[in-house]
C-alpha cells in the first residue's frame, strides 16, 4: 500500500467527524488558558494518533509561536505588531477546530464518499464533497507546473514584475483562470468515468467498520474536552 492510500486511514470518517464536533463545542466556550492549552495539546497528540506527524510538527512549532502571542496580548497588554490581537485570539481558540479539520482534509476521498454513502446521503451530496476536496489538490499540481513554466522564462522575476506590472499580472490570471477550468472539466471526468451517477449501490474499497482505535479516541476526545470545560469552570 501506497502512502498516499496509507494516509489517513486509522481512523473512521464517523470518528474523525465526532472528534471535529466534540473540538467546535468545546471551543465555542470561551476556555480560558490553561484548559484552552491542554485541548489544544490533546489536538496535537490526536493528529499523531490519526497519522499525520507532519501536520502535528508543523502545528506544534505554529503553537510554540501563537501561544506567546497569545498571552502578551491577552495577559501584559502587548499588542502584536504584524498580527491582528483577533486573529490571535480566534487562532488560539480555533487550534484544536483547525487540527480536527486538518484530519478530515487529509482523508483518501473514497473513504469519504464511503461514509457518506453508509450514512445515506443524497447522490448529490457525495459528488459536492468529493469535488470540493479534489479541487484543491488538482488545482495545486497544475499551479505548480505553471509556476515552473513561468519562472523557466522568467515571468516571475522581481524585475520583470515591477516594469511591466500589467503583463505580469496578465501572465499569471489567464493561465490560472484556464488551469480553473481544466480542472473543473478533469474532475467532473473522473466522476463519470468512475460510474458516480449510476443508480446501483456502490461498494468502496474503504468500507470497514469501526476498531478499538475509534472507540478509544472518541472517549479520550471526550473526557479531554468535558475536562477543560470543568476545569475552566473551577478556574472561573
Amino acid at each position: 500500500m501506497g502512502e498516499s492510500d496509507a494516509r489517513g486511514t486509522g481512523l473512521t470518517v464517523a470518528t474523525k467527524g465526532a472528534v471535529l464536533l466534540l473540538a467546535m463545542a468545546a471551543c465555542s466556550l470561551n476556555l480560558g488558558l490553561y484548559p484552552m492549552l491542554a485541548l489544544n495539546l490533546s489536538s496535537i497528540a490526536y493528529l499523531l494518533v490519526a497519522r499525520e506527524p507532519r501536520i502535528a510538527l508543523g502545528m506544534l512549532a505554529f503553537l510554540a509561536m501563537l501561544g506567546p502571542l497569545y498571552v502578551a496580548y491577552t495577559y501584559r497588554g502587548v499588542a502584536p505588531i504584524v498580527i491582528s490581537p483577533i486573529h490571535v485570539f480566534q487562532m488560539w481558540h480555533l487550534f484544536p477546530v483547525t487540527a480536527a479539520a486538518c484530519v478530515i482534509f487529509m482523508t483518501p476521498p473514497g473513504m469519504i464518499s464511503a461514509a457518506l454513502a453508509r450514512a445515506h446521503c443524497p447522490r448529490k451530496v457525495i459528488l459536492g464533497t468529493l469535488v470540493f476536496l479534489r479541487f484543491f489538490p488538482t488545482f495545486s499540481a497544475s499551479w505548480r507546473l505553471l509556476r515552473d513554466a513561468l519562472r523557466k522564462r522568467g515571468l516571475t522575476a522581481w524585475r520583470q514584475m515591477l516594469a511591466n506590472p500589467l503583463d505580469s499580472y496578465e501572465y499569471v490570471m489567464v493561465p490560472s483562470l484556464m488551469s480553473l477550468v481544466s480542472s473543473a472539466d478533469q474532475l467532473s471526468a473522473s466522476a463519470v468515468t468512475r460510474a458516480a451517477e449510476a443508480p446501483m449501490a456502490r461498494s468502496s474499497y474503504y468500507q470497514r467498520p469501526a476498531g478499538a482505535l475509534d472507540f478509544a479516541c472518541v472517549a479520550v476526545a471526550c473526557v479531554a474536552c468535558a475536562g477543560a470545560v470543568i476545569a475552566n469552570g473551577v478556574m472561573a
